[in-house]
């Protein structure tokens, strides 16, 4: 008889080898803080630390409040930032938001001096800090941006000051001996489409969960959806739920609204682990002690009844109940609807391109579970942009920059982004110019294939 194999999902957190720095994350703060007056910057760092610890005290109690004043995000990011980086900070990380914001601050922590050298560079951070600071991912998608042409020999590189109210203009004007292009940049969020498809999605799991709840019986639930989610109903996983509780068995099911499974939960490897380790309540390394993996791909809920760990309220020490719902959007009509979204967003920004030089547009998406399918993503956009008129615009080339920051569950590591670039030729011109090969996380060019 062979040896059983090992479970690799059983590892514990590290108990030494946690007084890590990491400088870019450091350097990156230390240059935005820098950028704000002290006077104005000292009590919005007060104000997002005394929020964050009252809430805190609340999430110990059960009460999920804010943690944060939406208003002044920026701060957040900072103060999320500066918890990863630094280690005497580090017990108020805050997992399963801090996970995307570290990679931002370190890759600009990194492209720190470049940016600098950019004309307008900082005042274009400034910006961010002080202007729009509900909002500061368009800020943040700005500054990679212009690192990216920064580090691949652009090096006549300006910000365009905005115009309200005058005129429409582009963020960048990048140049080099024989060459000069416009630039737009354009961090697109969910389409209305996408959002209204997620809350579809949270409303069917919500009806999973409080069956879980009432039966008192734990449960996981995992699903592909054929059908536009808001065409199936709120009570479609609802259903499926049912049928599993008048069994005992796992409940299976493939209709026309999708395919998927309903099961007991095995709490084999999650209470191994929480014998010795607290968890984040619905974290990725808690999903994947449930299912034995974890796919970033998928779109997770997760409700129940736990014990907050003792000063770590954000962390579970032992977890009593709980449901588990994850969903992908396997439609075809929910694809091509996407689609047209990124159509809308390029025709807007060819607009504020100035037309006497050739134009490229960036579009940035930060994906999100199962919103993110790369291969018919792509291809419905590159169907989209082949028969994009520019007109008068001088727009050449669309790039399409997706990259998705990753609640990791390795046992070493503590930060990744999974990155895609596609590009689209606008016009007779086929060559990938003026970036071809970007990423913008690393300095090297990218290999081709989708990554997911």
């Amino acid at each position: 008889m062979g040896r059983k194999p090992k479970d690799d999902t059983l590892w514990l957190a590290q108990r030494h080898g946690q007084d890590w720095r990491d400088k870019d994350v450091l350097s990156a703060v230390a240059w935005l803080q820098s950028l704000v007056p002290s006077a104005e910057w000292a009590p919005r760092v007060a104000a997002v630390e005394a929020r964050f610890q009252a809430a805190k005290l609340e999430w110990a109690e059960g009460r999920r409040v804010a943690l944060f004043e939406p208003a002044d995000a920026i701060a957040w990011y900072v103060h999320q930032a500066l918890r990863y980086a630094d280690p005497a900070l580090r017990p108020d990380f805050f997992l399963p938001e801090g996970y995307r914001i570290a990679p931002l601050f370190k890759r600009i922590g990194q492209l720190r001096d470049a940016l600098v050298g950019v004309d307008g560079g900082e005042d274009r951070a400034a910006r961010l800090m002080t202007e729009n600071t509900a909002q500061p991912d368009d800020g943040i998608y700005e500054l990679l941006v212009a690192g990216a042409y920064a580090r691949r020999g652009w090096d006549d590189m300006r910000f365009v000051p905005e115009a309200p109210g005058i005129a429409k203009r582009n963020d960048l004007m990048v140049g080099r001996p024989g060459e000069a292009w416009a630039v737009e940049i354009k961090r697109a969020g969910r389409s209305g489409y996408a959002r209204d498809e997620r809350l579809a999605g949270e409303r069917m799991a919500e009806g999973a969960h409080a069956l879980s709840r009432k039966a008192d019986r734990s449960l996981l639930l995992l699903t592909r959806f054929r059908e536009e989610l808001h065409t199936l109903g709120d009570d479609y996983l609802a259903a499926k739920v049912e049928r599993f509780l008048g069994s005992a068995n796992i409940y299976e099911w493939d209709d026309e609204g999708g395919e998927g499974m309903v099961a007991d939960v095995d709490w084999t490897r999650l209470h191994a682990v929480m014998s010795e380790d607290d968890i984040y309540f619905g974290s990725s390394r808690m999903v994947e002690l449930l299912l034995g993996t974890y796919e970033p791909g998928v779109d997770f809920t997760m409700a129940g009844d736990w014990t907050p760990a003792e000063g770590r309220p954000l962390h579970a020490d032992w977890v009593d109940h709980l449901s588990l719902v994850g969903w992908r959007s396997g439609s075809d009509e929910a694809a091509r609807r996407k689609s047209m979204h990124f159509r809308s967003v390029v025709g807007k920004a060819a607009l504020q391109l100035p037309g006497d030089r050739p134009g490229a547009i960036h579009v940035g998406y930060e994906g999100a579970g199962g919103n993110n399918e790369d291969g018919r993503r792509h291809e419905l956009n590159r169907r989209e942009m082949a028969t994009f008129e520019p007109s008068a615009t001088g727009l050449r080339m669309v790039y399409g920059n997706y990259f998705m920051p990753e609640l990791v569950t390795a046992r070493n590591e503590s930060s990744a982004v999974t990155e895609t670039m596609a590009w689209y030729p606008v016009g007779r011109d086929r060559t990938a110019k003026p970036l071809p090969g970007h990423l913008l996380f690393m300095d090297e060019d990218g290999l081709p294939g989708s990554h997911l």
